[in-house]
């Protein structure tokens, strides 16, 4: 099975990214092929140099040559480095050959931050991202025939305009559109989501729980069920819930020592729809807990073919709320599964966090259907004020169709992909006649898998958010399904999905034009106005010169008015939040002249 970019390590994705600082750069211009020319503080175990220019980078001539089988260069110590970025060219190479790139803390313990196979036979810049505690770097060629020319390295540091870091990544298993980024470009993994995903399962220390629908061990994909029996020989304690209605043959390889559980197939149920995967839940280093979830079933046409996407968190309060949804499916919070007690569907109760600030971005998570998720879809469509996008697999619900409606009728605007599978239904129906070209119907050989909205991804100041989990947009989902959904309030994630749904819908000839109206307003009668901060914790200041009265009125998603204020005019006054919910909110700050609308986000977590 031939495999390309493989990302294996978790790293953080900056909040801003503005300028890089380079902390090394090797162009290869002085190599010469022999010992006395290799370059400072670099090792290689094999000399030799390409000096044309059709095999060097755009350095110029001279480039490294790995020339046999094993040849591996050593870069140089570094520190606060999260990306490298190198050219790469196979000379007369096959598709078995290929070159591996890793990261070590200490030249001891490596870890495999990419694969590249089979190697491009056309001069190709790669660029990765690495473990910021990396301290060293090793490029290793396995060799069947040919050889590799390497060029133009570097090793750099993206210096954030914004403290902290986004500890959410994302990726998608069809092509994506980066000339669409706003700064971040989203990261396609080319038949390779079931190797980072045994990534995941390899850094885990001491727990799996696993609850994913469908999980069919093939050929077609690498051998996720050894690396969980791997696990568990090294002592982490695995525990398994699965949809007792599908078919879920790759169980049969797991170690029977593993406990796993069914969901029941009762009539009064439907099925155990999740895809997740806790990491070391449990743990006291904060770093170590994982959530891996998104829309991808464990099964090849999944991982390789059907459009989806994966989401993955590095939290430990969101982890734990993860677990505690777990435990209520298992009936206990040990190993051993107690049917008496477990609950499923619509016998679970509504007993998790749903708020969360992770990396500085506020983050909702719901199950469903104990916490009414399609009025939390309702609400984010509620909140769009430039555009919207969705893509869905099974898309029935009138009421949500209904709502994307009224916003298009509003003057939002909005493009759609369906999958074939919604087109009986009144969504289809609803939606068609209003959007034409702008809602596509998939046409090709697999599932338009996804299920994912995304709201005003270009407005910064408008609360962009994506809305993504397994939960499609159907009664079942909403009622009777076991559903995992997340709301994330980032332009940078949000845009992310937008260069994946952008690629989607260009290659079903649709046209999308940028509607990036900004809805942030700076001034009220020509005088300044700032609300800070946002997201606010207890207490928001609301910051204007205007020298007559106001009053601020502050609604809640439903429209039910929460808080009035007033102030006779002034620099800054401050508003208490400390006895709200964490939420949404709109801010409505008004003069006997003129009135403006702001949104807010509360997040006391």
């Amino acid at each position: 099975m031939n495999k390309g970019l493989v990302l294996l390590s978790f790293f953080a994705i900056p909040f801003f990214v503005s300028a890089q600082t380079v902390l090394q750069l090797e162009q290869f211009t002085n190599y010469l092929g022999n010992l006395a020319t290799v370059p400072a503080g670099w090792n290689f175990s094999y000399q030799g140099n390409y000096t044309s220019v059709a095999s060097s980078g755009v350095s110029g001539p001279n480039s490294y040559k790995f020339g046999v089988t094993l040849a591996t260069i050593n870069t140089p110590p570094f520190s606060l480095a999260d990306t490298v970025k190198f050219w790469v060219k196979g000379i007369s190479t096959d598709a078995i050959s290929k070159l591996v790139c890793m990261e070590s803390p200490d030249s001891i313990a490596w870890d495999t931050v990419a694969r590249i196979n089979p190697l491009p036979t056309t001069g190709t810049s790669f660029s990765y991202h690495i473990n910021s505690l990396a301290h060293h770097l090793r490029f290793t060629y396995v060799k069947s025939v040919g050889n590799v020319a390497f060029d133009d390295y570097s090793l750099l540091r993206n210096n954030a305009t914004s403290s902290g870091a986004e500890k959410i990544i994302v990726y998608f298993n069809n092509p994506v559109n980066t000339s669409v980024s706003s700064g971040v470009p989203a990261i396609y993994l080319n038949q390779t989501i079931d190797d980072t995903l045994i990534a995941y399962i390899d850094r885990a220390k001491y727990s799996l729980d696993i609850a994913v629908y469908n999980f069919i061990q093939s050929a077609a994909i690498s051998n996720i069920a050894t690396a969980i029996n791997n696990a568990y020989s090294r002592g982490v304690k695995i525990r398994w819930i699965y949809n007792g209605s599908s078919s879920n043959t790759g169980l049969t390889q797991l170690n029977l020592a593993i406990p796993t559980l069914a969901s029941p197939t009762t009539s009064s149920y439907n099925i155990m729809h999740n895809k997740f995967m806790i990491v070391d839940a449990h743990s006291n280093t904060l770093t170590d807990p994982i959530v891996w979830t998104g829309s991808t079933n464990w099964d090849a046409q999944q991982i390789n073919y059907d459009f989806n996407n994966v989401v993955i968190v590095q939290d430990k309060n969101l982890a734990a709320a993860y677990t505690a949804e777990f435990n209520e499916m298992w009936g206990d919070t040990g190993m051993v599964a107690n049917v008496s007690t477990s609950k499923f569907g619509p016998f679970k109760t509504d007993n998790t966090v749903h708020s969360f600030n992770i990396g500085g971005r506020y983050v909702e998570m719901y199950f469903s259907p104990s916490d009414g998720v399609e009025n939390k879809i309702l609400a984010a469509i509620g909140s769009a004020n430039n555009n919207l996008y969705f893509g869905v697999y099974t898309f029935t619900e009138s009421t949500v169709a209904t709502a994307i409606n009224n916003k298009i009728q509003s003057g939002i605007y909005a493009a759609g992909i369906m999958d074939p599978n919604s087109l009986a239904y009144s969504a289809y129906s609803i939606l068609n006649p209003v959007m034409g070209n702008m809602l596509k119907v998939y046409s090709g050989s697999y599932l338009y898998h996804n299920k994912f909205l995304l709201v005003d991804q270009c407005d910064s100041t408008s609360d962009p958010l994506v809305l993504t989990g397994s939960h499609n947009w159907t009664a079942s989902a909403d009622t009777k399904n076991d559903e995992n959904t997340l709301v994330i309030h980032s332009a940078i994630i949000a845009n992310m999905f937008y260069q994946s749904f952008n690629q989607n819908f260009i290659d079903l000839s649709g046209t999308l034009t940028s509607q990036c109206l900004s809805t942030g307003i700076s001034y009220l009668s020509n005088e300044n106005v700032r609300v800070f901060p946002n997201p606010s914790v207890d207490e928001i200041f609301v910051e204007t010169n205007f020298s007559g009265g106001l009053v601020v009125d502050l609604y809640d998603m439903t429209g039910k008015k929460v808080l009035t204020k007033a102030s006779n005019g002034g620099i800054k006054f401050p508003i208490n939040t400390s006895d709200l919910s964490d939420g949404i909110y709109l801010m409505r700050i008004c003069t006997d002249k003129k009135t403006i609308t702001k949104k807010i986000i509360i997040a006391h977590n």
